[in-house]
Parts: C-alpha cells; structure tokens; sequence
C-alpha cells in the first residue's frame, strides 16, 4: 500500500542549510569587521575635519548609535525569544509522539494473535524510523526528504494492519480503544514534522546581522572620531555578541550542533518496545 501522504506534499517546509560552522565564521568574521572598518572611516574623518581647521563635534552619531544598539537590543530578544520557544515545541512534539508510540503499543495487547504481535512490530519499526540520529542531522533538503520517504513507508502499513488486527470477532470497544491510539500516531507525526520547518526567514536572520553589523560600525566609527584608541572592549563586545547571535541559529537547528534536542523519552519509548516483545519470545 503506498503512503496516504507522500514526501512531495512536504515540499512548503523550509529547514536551515546554512552549515553551524559557516555561521560561526560569518559571525566571527563579519562583526569584528565591522568595529574596524567603522574605528577606520571615523579616524579618517576626524583627520580631514582637523586638517581643514574644522571642528570635531564631540557627540558626533551618538544618538545613532544609541538608536541603532537599542534596535539590536530588541530585535535580539525578539530572535532569543523565538528560537526558544522553537526548542520548546521540538522537544514538546517529541514527547507528544512518544507518548502516542507507547500508548498505542500498550493498548494493542488487548488484540488477539496474530494481529496483536505483528501490529506491534510494526509499531516499533515506525518509533525507529522517527529518530534523529545524532550523527546525521536534517541539515538539507535532500536528508529532510530521505527522512520522511522512510518513515512515511513504514507508517503506511499502520492503518491496514490495524483494521486487520481488529476486525470482528474483536468487540467494537477495543476496535475504538486501538484504533484512537493509532489516530494519535498518526497525528503525531504532522506535529513532528512541523517542528522541522523554520519559523523565522532566511531574511529575518540577514536583517539581524546587518543591525549588529551597522551598530558596531557606529561604535567603531564614533570611537575614530573622537581619536580615541580602539581597545579590546569593542571587540569583545562583537564576540560575545557573535556568541549569542550564534546560540540563538543554534538553539532553533533541533538536531545539530551544540545545543540538542532531547528526544531520550522517545529512545526510552523504543527500549521499552523492543524489550516487550523480546520477553514474549
């Protein structure tokens, strides 16, 4: 039987395919360019203003500079915000669908055999197919596709095989006791994928860099102006922002990086499965 959803129907759900380790050198890269470049343009200023006996204005682009950190300030937290909140939902449709794989599992032992075994291997096969594994993360569409090609053939024989295992003389309460338990499978798997799919846009993230980027060239560039030294609390200060800029890409990839998320109810769901029917042989 072929799948009742196909991978072709995912194809709206967008995934980062911005490597971690190129982000990190953009960061890196970008934002400590940008202190210098701005130190640079204003000392440059400064020595054209002084040569031509003009004055230096001592709040010169102050108050944009102070505009262009408060915007940064904002946007970073509305960034922060966002990606946790994403974190939080990969973890919660996880949990939801660990849940469902082991009810489910449990609830068709009220079947009689064959149906009752068969159905729960198939059940187990599916809960197998439904884990990251943490070498591979789904950084590409092309993984994202092979993911959903694999665990959509294996939760097509769910259905029929439930039918199958509860058809009469099975009584109606536990055909309808079983089959709500596989309706929640299935339903856990359009949460699941889902949470795949990025909510803040390729364009969103670029426009926050060139906030941080603009906001350090103005703190470089005032420092210039005032001919004072560019020491090392400016570029500090592009670093750790480079560091939380990072942890906020990192913290909505899920499944790669540094921050991961915690699928160990799922892996314990599937332990708990396979020891249950290892002990009925």
């Amino acid at each position: 039987m072929t799948p009742s959803t196909s991978v072709s129907a995912y194809d709206e759900i967008s995934i980062n395919t911005l490597g971690l380790p190129f982000v990190a050198l953009i960061l890196l890269v970008v934002l400590p360019l940008s202190v210098a470049a701005g130190f640079a343009s204003g000392r440059h200023r400064r020595q054209r203003l002084l040569a031509a006996g003009g004055a230096v204005d001592v709040v010169v682009g102050e108050m944009a500079m102070n505009a262009f950190l408060a915007l940064l300030g904002l946007l970073l937290a509305f960034t922060f915000g966002n990606s946790l909140a994403v974190s939080l939902s990969i973890k919660a449709a996880t949990t939801d669908e660990a849940s469902a794989l082991g009810t489910a599992f449990l609830r068709a032992d009220y079947l009689a055999e064959p149906g009752r075994t068969e159905l729960q291997r198939a059940l187990l096969e599916y809960g197998r197919t439904r884990v990251v594994p943490k070498h591979a993360p789904i950084d590409s569409e092309e993984k994202l596709n092979a993911f959903l090609e694999t665990t959509l053939t294996a939760q097509a024989r769910l259905w029929p095989l439930t039918l199958e295992a509860t058809r009469d003389p099975t009584p109606p309460p536990i055909q309808t006791f079983v089959a709500g338990a596989m309706n929640a499978v299935l339903d856990a798997h359009l949460y699941r994928v889902s949470s795949f799919s990025v909510p803040v846009s390729a364009f969103t993230q670029a426009m926050v860099l060139a906030a941080a980027a603009t906001a350090l060239f103005l703190v470089g560039n005032r420092a210039g102006m005032l001919g004072q030294f560019l020491t090392w609390r400016a570029y500090a200060f592009a670093f750790f922002l480079s560091a939380i800029m990072y942890t906020i890409i990192d913290l909505r990839r899920g499944n790669a990086g540094f921050i991961l998320a915690d699928d160990s109810t799922l892996r314990a769901t599937i332990l708990d499965m396979e020891q249950a029917l290892a002990d009925r042989q």
